[in-house]
C-alpha cells in the first residue's frame, strides 16, 4: 500500500509539472516572430534578426495571432484555440472554438477577437478575456480578414463573395464579387480601394492582384504579380506583395507604380514589415528572410514550415 500511495505521488507531481509548462517569456519590446507548422513552434527574433527564443508546441497549430501582450495558436483540427502571455510565458485561457479555425484576427480600435471557421462557415466575435459575443453565417470558407473604418472585410476563401460586416455587430452591410481561392487583402493608405491577391483555381493560378472600390465592388484594374499573389504588407507610403509561386516580393506605391521586385526564399507565404525592414519566411526551406531597401540583407534559420508572422513594435 505503501508503493500504492508513493507511486500516486510521483505521478501527481508529474502532472502538476506538466501542467505548469510555460515558455520563455518574452520581453523585448519590438519583435518578429515566425509560426512554424512542420514543427509546431514559435521563433523569436529582434528586429535586426538576434535570436530572442523558441517556442515549442505540442500541438499542431496552424496560425497564431497577437492580442495585446498575448498571442493566441490555433488550428483547424484542434477544438480550442489557446492564449499564451508574452510576459510570463504562460497558458492565460482557451476558446472553446470547435475545430475548422482559419484565421483568428485582433483589430485594436474594436479591442475585439475574431475567429473565422471553415467547418461551420461562421465568423464568432470574443471579449480580450475569450467570451463570447457574437456570430454570423457567412459564404463558403471564411478565411482573410481585415478591419477598416469600423468594417470587418471577410473573404470567402471557396466562395465568390467577399462581405463586408459591422465590425461592432457583425450585421452584414453589403458584399460583392469576388474570384474564387482569393487570399490576402489590403486597403492602400489614402485610397478608397481595397487590393485582394489569390491562388487561382484548378489549372489556372492567379497572377495579379486586383483592385477593387472599397464602397462598391467595382473592379478597377489589376497589377500583374506573378505567381499567386496572396499576402501584402504596408509601410511609408509603400505596399510589398509576396507571390508564394514565383518567391518574389513586389514593392508598389498606392497607385500602382511599380518600384522593385526581389526574389526571395522558397515558397514564401507570410510578409511583414517592422520599422524599414521587410521580412519574409520561406516555407519550404525553412528560413526567415529581412529585406531592405529591394535587397535581402540577412536569412535566419527557423524551425520547419514557417507559414505565418507576428510582429511587435513601439
Amino acid at each position: 500500500m505503501r508503493k500504492q500511495w508513493l507511486l500516486l505521488l510521483v505521478v501527481s507531481i508529474m502532472l502538476v509539472g506538466c501542467s505548469a509548462k510555460r515558455h520563455e517569456p518574452i520581453t523585448a519590446k519590438n519583435f518578429v516572430a515566425t509560426v512554424n507548422i512542420l514543427e509546431p513552434s514559435l521563433s523569436f527574433f529582434t528586429p535586426q534578426g538576434e535570436p530572442l527564443a523558441t517556442w515549442h508546441l505540442d500541438k499542431a497549430y496552424t496560425g497564431a495571432t497577437l492580442v495585446e501582450d498575448t498571442v493566441i495558436l490555433y488550428g483547424f483540427g484542434l477544438d480550442k484555440a489557446v492564449a499564451y502571455s508574452l510576459a510570463t510565458g504562460e497558458k492565460k485561457y482557451e476558446l472553446k472554438t470547435g475545430t475548422g479555425v482559419t484565421n483568428i484576427y485582433y483589430n485594436t480600435k474594436q479591442a475585439k477577437i475574431y475567429i473565422a471557421n471553415g467547418d461551420t462557415n461562421r465568423v464568432h466575435m470574443y471579449s480580450l478575456t475569450g467570451e463570447p459575443l457574437k456570430q454570423i453565417q457567412v459564404g463558403n470558407y471564411p478565411m482573410s480578414m481585415l478591419i477598416h473604418d469600423d468594417e470587418l472585410f471577410v473573404i470567402n476563401y471557396k466562395d465568390t463573395v467577399l462581405q463586408v460586416l459591422d465590425a461592432n455587430t457583425l450585421i452584414e452591410k453589403r458584399s460583392f464579387a469576388i474570384d474564387k481561392s482569393a487570399n490576402g487583402l489590403i486597403v492602400p493608405d489614402n485610397t478608397n480601394e481595397l487590393w485582394l491577391g489569390g491562388h487561382g483555381e484548378g489549372v489556372r493560378p492567379n497572377a495579379d492582384v486586383k483592385r477593387y472600390n472599397l464602397q462598391t465592388g467595382e473592379l478597377l484594374g489589376k497589377l500583374e504579380m506573378p505567381l499567386m499573389p496572396i499576402e501584402f504588407a504596408q509601410h511609408n507610403e509603400e505596399i510589398y506583395v509576396v507571390s508564394h509561386g514565383r518567391n518574389t516580393v513586389y514593392a508598389v506605391k498606392p497607385d500602382g507604380t511599380a518600384l522593385w521586385k526581389q526574389d526571395v526564399g522558397a515558397n514564401p507565404f507570410a510578409i511583414a514589415t517592422v520599422g524599414d525592414t521587410i521580412f519574409v519566411a520561406g516555407y519550404d526551406d525553412h528560413k526567415l528572410y529581412a529585406i531592405t531597401d529591394g535587397v535581402v540583407i540577412k536569412e535566419l534559420d527557423v524551425q520547419k514550415g514557417p507559414f505565418k508572422l507576428l510582429v511587435r513594435e513601439d
